[in-house]
């Protein structure tokens, strides 16, 4: 059997570029903003876990 090789890739248009940085950049925001809802919930519970404990001494 002989080597198959694969064809040339085609270089990538500058508009394919835009648009693979785009969504790139939509994921990106889109985990940092999960992340700090995450974050944010932690604290929460946290604060009040703090609070209920401060009231009952």
């Amino acid at each position: 059997m002989g080597q198959s090789t694969l064809p040339p890739r085609r270089a990538r248009t500058a508009a394919e570029h835009k648009d693979l940085s785009r969504i790139v950049l939509f994921y990106a925001l889109s985990l940092s903003v999960l992340l700090i809802a995450i974050a944010a919930l932690i604290m929460g519970i946290a604060w009040t876990d703090l609070v209920d404990n401060s009231r009952r001494y």
